[in-house]
Order: C-alpha cells, then structure tokens, then sequence
C-alpha cells in the first residue's frame, strides 16, 4: 500500500552518493543499505537539498585545478583526472557546510574533503616517504589495480583494512582531527572538529565485515537515524 511504502522510504533515508560511473554503484548502495540509508546517485548540486546525508566516494586523482597540491606543480604523477567531479564535490561541500549536514568520506572522498577544507595532497604516496604497498601504489599516477589489505588502529582497537589508493593527505585542513594512521604514518581517518564530517583512507565497502567496515557504517546509521528523529 502507499502508506506502507512511505513509511518504508521515511525509515529509509536518502543518502547522496557521488560517483565518477555507476561501475561501482552496487557495492557502495550495498554499504550505505546496511547503515539504513537509501542510496542515489547524485550529479548536480542543486539537487542536495533533497538528501539527509552526502557520502564521497572513492575515485580518480583531482586535479591540478582543485589546489590539492598546493604550490606543486611538477613531478605530478596523477590520473584518472575528472574536473567537472572536482567541481561537483566542492559545490556540495559548500551546501553541506552551509547545512551542517553529515558528511562521509571515502578514500578520494577524505581526500577532497581534506582539500575542500584547505588542506593538500600527497600526488602520490612515496614522494612522502610512505609504503606504497600498503595502500596499493600505482605506479606513475596510474590507478592501482586491486586491493590490498593492511592494519589500522583506532579507537585503541587494531584492525584490518580494504586500501586502493596512491594519493594521501599531506597537510592537514584546519578543523580536521586525526582519529587514525597507519603502521607507516598514513593519515587514515578523521573527523571534523565541529561538522558531523567523517572520513576514512580505506574502503569500507570493500572491506569484509569487521570494525574496518563497521565502524564507518556505524556512524552513518547514527548520522540516518539523527534524521529520522528530526
């Protein structure tokens, strides 16, 4: 009935979802279901207003035009360069700023968040003395080719992790807290000091079940249920 179908969409909140493609919808609407949330793809700003929550999600490298490198501009061996993603994703960073709404961010989606927020990047993980084969180093910007697993620590808990990226944070936005790092110094979760913002390096959609995918989910059904209550 309708009445059935509009309590089911009311207890299942809509989550913006950013994506280069749809290639890897599936696996991240999989993720945002189990935290109740109902995932849509989300491709122009001006439709944010209709969402709760705004989840980033992984991708290729931003690009020279985003600030991500700050003062460097050679020796840049990024790919996979989408500006109008760039555009997008600072677009709604500001409304969601604007709003207070939560935020998560999944690995190029901590990244953007750092950079949006006025910190950099990394162009890729050995050029700041980190061990690519832990997060899955590309060679020469290209994307790296599968996952790769590997220990984190937060909340003095150990876990493992799903990682597939050759981009960090090098200089930390103001605002931002470090909630982990891994065994190599890599930044790899953070939250805001006052927005409900919360990113992750790793990939908790590709994670299997553990705090490396819970704790994440965890925070989003938080974040879902604050919604449903308002």
């Amino acid at each position: 009935s309708k009445v059935v179908s509009l309590i089911w969409h009311r207890s299942m909140k809509s989550t913006a979802l950013t994506l280069t493609s749809d290639k890897y919808f599936e696996r991240y609407a999989k993720f945002i279901t189990e935290a109740d949330g109902n995932p849509q793809r989300i491709t122009s700003a001006d439709d944010l207003e209709k969402y709760d929550v705004l989840v980033l999600s992984g991708g290729g490298d931003m690009g020279i035009l985003s600030g991500a490198y700050g003062e460097q501009t050679d020796n840049l061996p990024i790919g996979g360069v989408n500006d109008d993603r760039d555009l997008l994703e600072k677009q709604l960073l500001e409304k969601a700023l604007e709003k207070k709404m939560p935020v998560l961010g999944i690995c190029r989606g901590m990244q953007v968040m750092n950079v949006f927020l006025g910190g950099t990047l990394w162009p890729d993980v050995s050029q700041g003395g980190f061990d690519g084969s832990i997060h899955r180093d590309g060679e020469g910007g290209e994307p790296p080719e599968g996952d790769i697993a590997h220990w984190t620590e937060m909340q003095g808990k150990e876990f493992e992790v799903t990682s597939h990226h050759h981009q960090g944070v090098r200089d930390l936005a103001e605002g931002l807290e470090i909630l982990s790092r891994s065994s190599d110094g890599m930044i790899e979760a953070v939250k805001h000091e006052k927005l409900p913002w919360f990113a992750v390096q790793w990939h908790p959609e590709r994670t299997p079940e553990g705090l490396g995918r819970a704790l994440p989910r965890e925070w989003l059904r938080k974040e879902l249920q604050k919604c449903t209550t308002k």
